[in-house]
């Protein structure tokens, strides 16, 4: 079947497969990162509190992935990450004067 051409093409628009079984990484820290010869590496991970003995608790600190890309790939991902910062910061922008 041919495309219609009434319908207008978004340039930009990449499709993706598997985006609905694609797994959810949560992370709060990046503890180590490297570059080696070009393929960068990055974890990710999470603090964790766990219940101890005597009603105490105790937290550790658990690697969730290990990132590995090539320089182009941390380039768009680096640039990604601005930009989703800079939508969160721009929707709490003050309202009124500034002094």
């Amino acid at each position: 079947m041919a495309e219609d051409p009434s319908v207008s093409v978004d340039p930009d628009y990449l499709p993706v497969e598997g985006t609905m079984d694609a797994p959810i990484i949560f992370c709060e820290i990046c503890p180590t990162y490297g570059n080696n010869g070009g393929l960068i590496n990055v974890m990710l991970a999470t603090g964790l509190i766990e219940a101890a003995p005597h009603g105490k608790v105790k937290s550790r600190v658990k690697a969730v992935a290990h990132l590995r890309m090539t320089a182009a790939a941390a380039v768009n991902l680096r640039d990604t990450l601005n930009n989703a910062l800079l939508m969160g910061t721009a929707a709490k922008k003050p309202e009124g004067k500034v002094n």
